[in-house]
Formats: structure tokens, sequence, C-alpha cells
């Protein structure tokens, strides 16, 4: 952008002034951007933004309006010192935005891709009752907890999609190398062949055998992600989210683990809501779009829709102890009658969000007997089927 446009932009109406200007602002004094630098500035949008990114970033605002700077020089300085240069590039708009006359909370809202709706409105009320910097500090460490959380079950999860994967790629070796070269050893025996053994050298056959110029293996391979490809696209479609998540709370050991992550998010977030100033209303409206599970967000919303008509959350609560367990129900009931909904809600998170440690700590211990009957079964049958007729032709050989 030239400087002859910058001052065009300060005279123009604010919104236009915001449509002409681009997310990385040059300013007058600077050289026009090499290409290099453009393709740079071009592939930044593509970085990904970390959780890790976000706690920095409350957590130092919060500091930094504690101690008196400004909020516009505060977004400054740490546009200037974030080595995320995507998030550099958003953090000079959003202060770009403030210096244009709208609130942080407006200029958050800008990026919803980022900042989830629980902080922006959580930051919405930190403006209107003066206390931005409590709010800020509040945000950083529920997307701290909620980023550990999210870590640890996915770290409990490495090891056995690990193992699975390991054992799917070792099956298809011995399928389409291993398994074509033992053929003819059996070819040679002259005797008839186990079932467990033909059906071990057909399905040989078939990943060696080609559909056209393109062998069947490969094929597979191709279906196989292709599949995932659009279980992918329909996981994330309104009807797919809801199915799958309605899949997942009914398993064995994952149901329990997405529900009481689901209360935890819930109870924490309303906690964080009403004690920064959210009105019961509004919290749970918010709460219901930043749960991150679809089956409670439609159920957090049936819960506000009750409340906007009068009618208590322990009591939409109690006849639906398939969501939430009667120790949810009761203490909130003795929340909303006390008054004390923020401080007996974060007592409910924080107690959810030990039980899902504990949980998620032992979820590799729960899953290492699957992962030893899954390997045991699939290398004891590879080695029967392969080892039966040999054994078989020899007890013949003797025999004669």
């Amino acid at each position: 952008m030239s400087p002859a446009k910058l001052h065009i932009g300060a005279a123009a109406p604010q919104a236009e002034q915001m449509k002409q200007r681009a997310p990385e602002k040059v300013s007058a004094s600077k050289k026009p951007a090499s290409l290099m630098d453009r393709l740079n500035q071009y592939l930044a949008k593509f970085t990904p933004i970390k959780d890790d990114d976000k706690v920095s970033f409350f957590r130092l605002m919060a500091t930094m309006i504690n101690a008196g700077i400004s909020l516009t020089k505060g977004l400054r300085i740490l546009e200037e010192q974030t080595e995320n240069l995507h998030f550099k590039q958003i953090i000079g708009d959003v202060a770009f935005r403030i210096e244009s006359g709208q609130s942080f909370s407006e200029a958050l809202g800008g990026y919803t891709q980022y900042f989830n709706e629980s902080q922006i409105g959580m930051v919405e009320s930190g403006e209107a009752t003066g206390r931005l910097n409590q709010t800020l500090l509040q945000i950083a460490m529920e997307t701290e907890k909620s980023a550990q959380l999210t870590k640890k079950i996915k770290g409990a999860m490495i090891y056995p999609i690990t193992i699975l994967l390991i054992l799917a790629a070792a099956m298809y070796a011995i399928m389409t190398i291993v398994m074509p070269k033992i053929k003819d050893v059996f070819d040679s025996l002259g005797s008839e062949l186990p079932a467990m053994t033909q059906f071990l050298i057909g399905a040989s056959d078939f990943m060696v055998g080609k559909t056209g110029p393109i062998p069947n293996g490969l094929w597979v391979l191709i279906a196989i992600g292709s599949l995932f490809a659009v279980f992918s696209w329909w996981k994330k479609t309104t009807s797919g989210r809801i199915i799958w998540t309605e899949i997942t709370m009914k398993l064995p050991i994952f149901g329990v683990l997405v529900k009481k992550a689901a209360l935890a998010r819930f109870c924490r977030s309303l906690s964080t809501l009403t004690s920064s100033g959210v009105s019961i209303l509004k919290a749970l409206s918010i709460t219901a779009g930043s749960v991150g599970n679809p089956v409670y967000e439609k159920r957090i919303k049936l819960i506000a829709e009750d409340v906007r008509r009068g009618i208590t959350m322990g009591e939409n609560m109690k006849d639906d102890l398939k969501h939430f367990p009667s120790m949810v129900v009761g203490m909130v009931n003795v929340a909303e009658q006390t008054a004390q909904v923020d401080q007996i809600t974060a007592k409910l998170a924080d107690f959810y969000e030990e039980e899902l440690d504990d949980m998620v700590k032992n979820l590799s211990r729960l899953m290492e007997p699957i992962i030893i009957v899954v390997l045991g079964g699939t290398v004891g049958f590879l080695v029967i089927a392969v080892m039966l007729p040999i054994l078989q032709s020899s007890d013949l050989a003797t025999a004669s």
C-alpha cells in the first residue's frame, strides 16, 4: 500500500478503510516489499496458530494492561516479538482495527477461526466491566487447561494408533512380498492346503494381481485413502458431527472420556464467563458454541431456551442423566439457589479435569491388553497358516 493510499484511507469512512487494508500493515516509511517478502507473507497465512501462542498472547496482554500500557501499544509490542508470522499479521491487524475505532472484542471477532466465541464474549464482558486484565488472564488459564487436556488425549492415542499402523504396513508387506515367494513352497508340497493357508494365498494373489496397469494392492491403498477423505469430510458436516459424536459416546472406554471432556469444558466455560460478569443466559449461549461437542452443544442450547422462559438449569437437567450425572444436577441446583454458579461450576470443572487426567494416564494401560490380543491373534494366524501345511506334509512323509 502506497503512502497516498494511506492518506486516502485515513480520510475515508472506517468501513472502506478496513476493506482497503490487507492483514499485514505496511508503514509509509518502509520500502515496497520485495517478491520474496510478499511470498513469505502469503505462505505465513498457512502457518498454524497453536494454543500455546494464544495462551502467551492473552497472558502477556493481561500483564501489560495491568502495568498501565495501553491496549494498542501492548498489541504492537506483541506484534514485534511474536515469532509466528501468521499470528504476527493477525495481531497487527487487530491493533489496526482498534486504532480505527473498533473495540478489542470486535477486532478479535474478525478472526473467529482462531478466537472462539467464549474468548470473544469474555473480552467483551471484560471491556464492559473494566476488568479486562483479569479477564484476559482467565482466558489464558482456560485456554491452557483446554490445550493440556487435548494434548493428553492425543498423546494417549499415539501409542495404539502407531502400533496398528505398523501392523497394517507389516501385513501389506507380507501379502505383497513374502507370500508370493512362499507360495512356490506350498505348490511343491503337492497336498491339499488348509483353509487358513488357502485364504492367505488367495488374499496375496489378489494384492499382487493387477486391475488395469495398477496393482490391486495399490488400489486397496487408494480405496482406504478415499474412504478416509470422505469420512473426514462427512465428520465435518452438521449431521456427521452429531452422528459420529453419538457413536463415540456409546463406546466402552472412549464414550466416558468424551462425556467427561464435554462436561469439564461446559463447567469451566460457564464458570469463567459468569465470574467475568456475563449473564447466565448469554454464558449458556456462548458455552454451547465453545464446548466442542455437537451433542452437548444442542443440549446446552435447550437449557438456554428454558432459562429464557424462567426454568432453572437444574430443573432442565434433572431428567437427562444420560448427559448430566446426578452429581452435576445436584450441584447446579445448589449453585442456582445460593447464587454461586461461578464457584460451584469451577469446582465441578476441577473434578472432571482431574478425572480426565486419571483416565488419560490409564488409557495406555487399558489399551495394552487389546493391542496384545490383536497383535497376538494376527501373528498367530500368520504362523499357523504358513506352518500348518509344512507340518502336515512332514507328518505324511514320516508316515509313508
